[in-house]
């Protein structure tokens, strides 16, 4: 790959809100924008905490416009955030890790600029995570339907009862054709990267990123035969629920929320464009799980 200093000429930065981190992430943000400058770097904007943390001194992020990269400091919480502002017209994602896990997150605050020294010359390359696009829709007086929600996941779309925990029926096709009812406490949705998170903790299992697929993973089932399946990424997943009152909750990502009536219909696919996060040579998918996860690690 070639030097790509001369293609990074917008830069934009979001920053987790931690405040026993915030006199670190401020050295570090002004040493990043001391590189960007060396560098070139046209366009360097934040969100309204990473703006906040430097005095106002860069512009704000406007994520109606695409960046040529994006860089999440924090977790895999804040990189969760950054995903879903993803625009199709964007560059790429990197993560530096200022929490705990880091799983998504390929640098660490020690090596960062010399890391940034290596990708502004081209030296990694890319791993490109699906996302899922949902739309809930509610039919309104008039017998029409209207959409309430639409959002985008990097993880999942998970379901469950509104505030109880009692079992729900939750209808599901598959490009209209029917896969099957479940009758359980919850049911994900999740992308082979979110299949690491909360769908892998109620059992459903590992999917390398390579995989386009969508993971429905059932949460305790009353059916045992219910396990979870792997479907194709291309097709549309039609989801609707009991209609008996009350509400169901509809989360993405674990950090979205939306309550939904019991009449409402949800549809989810992959999202056409992907979220291609940059990775140095010597990183790759089963490393990163071993490392992080202790994956199949002897203790």
């Amino acid at each position: 790959m070639d030097s790509l200093s001369q293609k990074f000429q917008s830069i934009a930065i979001y920053t987790h809100h931690k405040p026993e981190k915030a006199k670190d992430e401020v050295v570090f943000l002004n040493e990043l924008l001391k590189f960007f400058k060396k560098h070139g770097v046209k366009v360097v904007s934040g969100d309204v905490r990473t703006v906040s943390l430097l005095g106002q001194s860069i512009s704000l992020i406007d994520d109606q416009k695409p960046y040529d990269l994006k860089i999440g400091i924090g977790g895999d919480g804040m990189l969760l955030k950054m995903a879903r502002t993803l625009h199709k017209d964007d560059g790429f994602f990197v993560g530096v890790n200022f929490g705990t896990l880091g799983f998504l997150s390929e640098l660490s605050p020690g090596n960062a600029l010399k890391d940034f020294d290596r990708i502004f010359r081209g030296e990694f390359h890319v791993d490109e995570r699906r996302l899922l696009k949902v739309v809930a829709w509610r039919t309104n007086q008039s017998g029409k339907k209207e959409k309430i929600f639409q959002g985008q996941a990097l993880n999942e779309v998970a379901f469950g009862s509104g505030g109880m925990a009692r079992l729900t029926h939750f209808y599901v096709k598959v490009a209209r054709r029917v896969l099957s009812m479940y009758r359980s406490d919850g049911l994900i949705f999740a992308t082979p990267t979110g299949s690491t998170a909360y769908s892998l903790s109620v059992g459903g299992p590992i999917i390398s990123p390579e995989i386009s697929s969508i993971l429905v993973t059932p949460i305790a089932p009353h059916t045992l035969s219910h396990r979870p399946i792997v479907l194709p990424h291309d097709k549309v997943i039609h989801v609707r629920f009991e209609e008996r009152g009350g509400t169901i909750s509809m989360t993405i990502d674990g950090q979205v929320h939306t309550s939904l009536h019991s009449s409402d219909e949800v549809n989810i696919q992959s999202l056409d464009c992907t979220a291609r996060f940059i990775r140095l040579k010597e990183s790759h998918y089963f490393k990163t799980l071993r490392n992080k996860l202790s994956w199949g690690e002897k203790r």
